[in-house]
């Protein structure tokens, strides 16, 4: 009974139990033949689910023979080292769709710092290339703010950045890299492991000036808090002609308070007579396209529209139908349009100008795509690190051993005027400014008017 008992404890710890702390988690051990199930797992379910892989793999017989390597090794891996080799390939695939990573790599750090870990101290941004200080990664200022990071822990910034940005999934590096500012302290911590200490290089660019050997004690502030509805989202009058919304996600658990938060937003701009209105996406990863649909382009269109034009879809199981086989993949274009919601006692008239970066992605590319296509606002700022054809209906998955999670799209989408498009998104104003100040962009469009 005893040794049934611990061949049951032991099966267990092999399939990691929800209940297991983090890094006895990221500590199992998975055999051979565990690695090569879960690979072979992934593959089957991306067959599956995937409508067409080589739309963005740069060389997708490179990606399975890369694969088959990894199937090939005859030597148990910790999940951790798993992880470290096969997220190489998310770069390969080149879609911020698709890829392998944790089930949430900032839900897997929160329980490492809450267990009593410690990670990198500090929130980024690339500038011009350069991955830049902004603050404290608990929000708070740091006299450090603007400041270039040049080295490590005595390893110069470029290479910890390569293998970094390797195991990022996005559309191309520019994604990869403004993913990777947002995600840098897990990244570095998972890939790097733990310090207790960071002894780093910086540069202010605009001094010339070089600070060497600053030592800062890593991070145990809690980590990943939730934003407010009201840090994601804002409404305000920039001057008697000017209001800006800013909107830095497509999702909320309350769409109701979003959408009547929007009315509430187009209403006093009727009452104010406001002429210009700034829609600021550039940190929007994406969502859901009712939140855009409904609750932006339904207050702006003055003639039909539709959010995309040609498309593929892989039939996967519970979308099958007596005319849709399961596995078939379907070309099709989109023809219903929307409608002008001329019963909207709120519609706006004025010039509408959308701000883009290369965070923006998903749903908030869609919407571009789409005020740019039908010419219901002007696009400003800097292209996005997304292509404009995008990817879409995200399907996810949990490989049996290691539980790191795959996702894949099951439809790709021609944006509304059509073409193959596999370059960014291109702001109709093309305005460069100081990431450290985003407000620079804003008061530049400003300046033009």
């Amino acid at each position: 009974m005893l040794k049934k008992l611990l061949i049951t404890i032991m099966l267990g710890l092999a399939t990691l139990p929800a209940a297991a702390n983090t890094l006895a988690r990221l500590g199992a051990q998975l055999q051979p033949e565990q690695i090569r199930q879960d690979l072979a797992s992934w593959l089957e379910w991306l067959d599956k689910t995937h409508p067409d892989l080589a739309y963005t793999t740069k060389d997708i017989e490179k990606f399975y023979l890369d694969v088959a390597a990894l199937k090939n090794g005859d030597k148990p891996l910790t999940v951790l080292e798993f992880w470290r080799r096969v997220t190489a390939l998310n770069s390969q695939l080149s879609d911020g769709h698709t890829g392998i990573t944790f089930d949430s790599t900032k839900a897997l750090t929160r329980e490492f710092v809450e267990e009593g870990g410690a990670v990198f101290p500090f929130s980024l941004v690339f500038n011009d290339d350069k991955l830049v200080i902004t603050g404290k990664l608990d929000g708070q200022p740091s006299n450090l703010k603007g400041y270039a990071i040049e080295k490590i822990n005595g390893v110069a910034i470029e290479n910890v950045l390569h293998p970094l940005l390797k195991r990022l999934h996005g559309d191309s590096q520019r994604q990869r890299k403004a993913l990777l500012a947002k995600r840098f302290a897990s990244y570095y911590w998972l890939y790097f492991g733990e310090a207790e200490n960071f002894v780093i290089d910086v540069t202010d660019e605009s001094e010339k000036v070089t600070i060497r050997d600053i030592s800062i004690a890593a991070s145990r502030a809690p980590f990943g808090s939730k934003k407010s509805f009201e840090q994601t989202y804002q409404f305000e009058v920039l001057d008697p002609q000017t209001a800006k919304l800013t909107l830095k996600i497509f999702n909320w658990p309350d769409k109701e308070r979003y959408f009547a938060f929007m009315e509430k937003a187009f209403k006093e701009m009727k009452t104010l007579n406001i002429k210009k209105l700034i829609i600021d996406i550039r940190e929007n990863g994406g969502g859901d396209d009712d939140m855009w649909k409904q609750g932006i382009v339904s207050y702006i269109a003055d003639k039909p529209w539709r959010h995309g034009s040609t498309y593929k879809v892989k039939i996967i199981e519970g979308r099958e139908s007596e005319t849709q086989r399961l596995g078939e993949v379907i070309d099709g274009e989109l023809k219903a349009n929307n409608q002008v919601d001329h019963e909207n006692p709120y519609r706006f008239t004025g010039e509408v100008y959308v701000l883009i970066g290369a965070y923006t992605y998903s749903s908030s590319i869609l919407f571009a795509n789409t005020v740019q296509d039908h010419g219901f606002a002007t696009l400003v700022g800097e292209p996005t690190g997304g292509k404009s054809d995008q990817t879409g209906g995200l399907q996810n998955y949990l490989l049996p051993h290691s539980q790191l999670a795959v996702f894949a799209p099951r439809f790709l989408l021609a944006r509304p005027k059509g073409g193959h498009h596999m370059e960014p998104v291109i702001p109709d104003i093309a305005i460069a400014y100081d990431k450290i100040r985003p407000q620079q962009l804003v008061d530049k469009l400003m300046q033009t008017w």
